[in-house]
């Protein structure tokens, strides 16, 4: 709880989240919502996200609820299009939604490397293209796409295909960064490393261990560890950054 009159970070900010089903997409959500803002989020298959939006805002005036599946084009242009007839505007888009796919190399499909590309780096560049040119008439905005140290270092059991999206999101970041920042868009990525999740918790703790392995610190890794870092990204506290990924792995890549 904040003291009486201290300002949200995010307040009356309309912010887009993909993958709020997700633990770290649900995490930001939440942090996001305290903080003041007015959430888009997009749900493809499960409705968890409906439910979140029902927990955080029985009313439902802050938090619009939206289908879209973030390889499709013109799903996402619809979705936003309402969004913003609904909020009037959006100020910052997380792109989290990602799926994983681990195989050997030698056992893994074209389309097993080209579904976890579709979703994890294209659905990120549909997002953004379609966000920019509302940020840009607005002449500001913030974007924040989630990266992971597999797309720095390489990683055990994500697969080729996982690491192969993850660094190109940091590579589309960066451009990015670039082009838009003249019309007053920032964009920036967040590298995490293994974070504690459902879907991580279900790989049991020898594998999570491996994935630890070499890490600094003791603590675990939390999904809450990551929205804090993309509530800061999205916030303007961070209006001198640009083009930047930040590693989050609790020292496991340390640079």
């Amino acid at each position: 709880m904040k003291e009486a009159g201290v300002k949200n970070a995010l307040d009356e900010q309309v912010c887009l989240v993909t993958g709020a089903s997700g633990g770290i997409g649900e995490a930001i959500a939440r942090r996001f919502f305290d903080e003041g803002a007015r959430l888009v989020l997009f749900r493809h298959h499960t409705p968890y996200a409906e439910q979140l939006a029902r927990d955080l805002d029985p009313s439902g005036d802050r938090i619009l609820c939206l289908r879209a599946d973030v390889t499709q084009e013109q799903e996402v242009q619809g979705a936003v299009e309402q969004a913003v007839g609904h909020f009037g505007r959006i100020d910052v888009a997380v792109n989290v939604a990602g799926i994983i796919k681990h195989l050997p190399i030698d056992k893994m499909s074209l389309e097993d490397f080209e579904s976890v590309l579709r979703v994890n780096l294209t659905g990120t560049f549909i997002v953004c293209k379609v966000v920019v040119p509302i940020m840009k008439k607005q002449g500001r905005g913030k974007i924040v796409n989630m990266a992971s140290i597999a797309g720095r270092t390489g990683r055990p059991g994500v697969g080729v295909n996982y690491a192969a999206a993850k660094a190109g999101i940091i590579g589309l970041t960066q451009t990015l960064a670039r082009e838009a920042g003249p019309e007053g868009i920032y964009v920036n990525a967040i590298a995490p490393g293994p974070i504690l999740t459902k879907l991580t918790k279900q790989v049991g703790p020898e594998v999570f261990a491996t994935w630890n392995t070499g890490r600094a610190v003791s603590k675990d890794g939390l999904p809450e560890d990551v929205a804090e870092a993309t509530l800061f990204l999205a916030s303007a506290k961070s209006d001198w950054i640009t083009g930047v990924t930040l590693d989050i792995n609790g020292g496991i890549l340390i640079r």
